[in-house]
Protein backbone atom coordinates (compact mmCIF):
# COMPACT_ATOMS: atom_id res chain seq x y z
CA UNK A 1 0.00 0.00 0.00
CA UNK A 2 0.84 3.97 -0.37
CA UNK A 3 2.29 5.66 2.49
CA UNK A 4 2.28 9.11 2.94
CA UNK A 5 5.08 11.23 4.20
CA UNK A 6 3.54 13.69 6.02
CA UNK A 7 1.12 11.59 8.18
CA UNK A 8 0.47 8.11 9.95
CA UNK A 9 -1.24 5.49 8.03
CA UNK A 10 -4.74 5.25 8.59
CA UNK A 11 -5.14 1.44 7.74
CA UNK A 12 -2.16 -0.92 9.53
CA UNK A 13 -1.85 -4.45 9.09
CA UNK A 14 -1.38 -6.84 6.40
CA UNK A 15 -5.11 -5.92 4.56
CA UNK A 16 -6.08 -6.47 1.11
CA UNK A 17 -8.04 -3.73 -0.82
CA UNK A 18 -10.44 -6.62 -1.17
CA UNK A 19 -10.64 -6.49 2.92
CA UNK A 20 -11.10 -2.77 2.99
CA UNK A 21 -13.65 -2.78 0.83
CA UNK A 22 -16.13 -5.46 2.43
CA UNK A 23 -14.82 -3.59 6.07
CA UNK A 24 -17.07 -0.52 3.83
CA UNK A 25 -19.76 -1.89 2.22
CA UNK A 26 -20.75 -4.22 5.21
CA UNK A 27 -22.64 -1.35 6.91
CA UNK A 28 -24.52 -0.54 3.22
CA UNK A 29 -25.39 -4.02 2.17
CA UNK A 30 -27.08 -4.63 5.86
CA UNK A 31 -30.57 -5.12 6.34
CA UNK A 32 -32.28 -1.67 7.56
CA UNK A 33 -32.73 -1.86 10.89
CA UNK A 34 -36.41 -1.25 13.01
CA UNK A 35 -35.51 2.65 13.62
CA UNK A 36 -34.90 2.94 9.74
CA UNK A 37 -38.40 1.96 9.01
CA UNK A 38 -39.68 4.41 11.73
CA UNK A 39 -37.45 7.19 10.21
CA UNK A 40 -38.71 6.61 6.54
CA UNK A 41 -42.16 6.32 7.93
CA UNK A 42 -42.11 9.24 9.32
CA UNK A 43 -40.09 10.69 6.55
CA UNK A 44 -43.43 9.40 4.09
CA UNK A 45 -45.45 11.27 6.27
CA UNK A 46 -44.22 14.80 6.47
CA UNK A 47 -43.99 14.39 2.54
CA UNK A 48 -47.55 13.52 2.19
CA UNK A 49 -48.58 16.23 4.79
CA UNK A 50 -45.98 18.59 2.38
CA UNK A 51 -47.80 17.74 -0.53
CA UNK A 52 -51.54 18.15 0.77
CA UNK A 53 -50.36 21.79 2.03
CA UNK A 54 -48.40 22.61 -1.47
CA UNK A 55 -51.88 21.65 -3.30
CA UNK A 56 -54.53 23.07 -0.93
CA UNK A 57 -52.14 26.29 -1.39
CA UNK A 58 -51.99 26.33 -5.14
CA UNK A 59 -55.93 25.43 -5.31
CA UNK A 60 -56.49 28.29 -2.34
CA UNK A 61 -53.64 31.07 -3.27
CA UNK A 62 -51.77 32.97 -0.48
CA UNK A 63 -54.70 34.05 1.62
CA UNK A 64 -54.19 30.85 3.22
CA UNK A 65 -51.21 32.48 4.88
CA UNK A 66 -53.93 35.04 6.19
CA UNK A 67 -52.18 37.38 3.78
CA UNK A 68 -55.67 38.66 2.36
CA UNK A 69 -54.37 42.16 1.29
CA UNK A 70 -52.47 43.10 -2.24
CA UNK A 71 -49.57 45.18 -0.05
CA UNK A 72 -48.96 42.59 2.59
CA UNK A 73 -47.93 39.13 0.39
CA UNK A 74 -44.87 41.99 -1.33
CA UNK A 75 -42.77 40.94 2.04
CA UNK A 76 -42.76 37.21 1.08
CA UNK A 77 -41.65 37.95 -2.71
CA UNK A 78 -39.49 40.46 -1.01
CA UNK A 79 -37.94 37.81 1.23
CA UNK A 80 -37.72 35.23 -1.18
CA UNK A 81 -35.84 37.67 -3.87
CA UNK A 82 -33.28 38.44 -1.09
CA UNK A 83 -32.65 34.73 -0.51
CA UNK A 84 -32.09 33.82 -3.97
CA UNK A 85 -29.86 36.66 -4.77
CA UNK A 86 -28.12 35.93 -0.90
CA UNK A 87 -27.48 31.88 -2.69
CA UNK A 88 -26.18 32.92 -6.06
CA UNK A 89 -23.69 35.70 -4.90
CA UNK A 90 -22.70 34.52 -1.26
CA UNK A 91 -19.85 31.95 -1.34
CA UNK A 92 -20.89 31.18 2.36
CA UNK A 93 -24.54 30.14 0.73
CA UNK A 94 -22.99 27.93 -1.84
CA UNK A 95 -23.00 30.60 -4.19
CA UNK A 96 -19.69 32.56 -5.88
CA UNK A 97 -19.18 36.05 -5.43
CA UNK A 98 -16.83 35.90 -8.65
CA UNK A 99 -20.10 37.26 -11.36
CA UNK A 100 -21.43 40.46 -11.00
CA UNK A 101 -24.99 41.22 -10.86
CA UNK A 102 -26.57 43.51 -13.39
CA UNK A 103 -27.79 45.95 -10.58
CA UNK A 104 -24.12 46.20 -9.09
CA UNK A 105 -22.93 47.37 -12.36
CA UNK A 106 -25.59 49.80 -12.41
CA UNK A 107 -27.12 48.54 -15.73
Amino acid sequence: MFESPTRRPLITGKTSYSQITEDIIKPIEAKPTKWWYLGFTVSLAALGLWLVSVTYLLFTGVGVWGLNKTVDWGWDITNFVWWADRSRRHPDFGGTSLVPSKVENGR
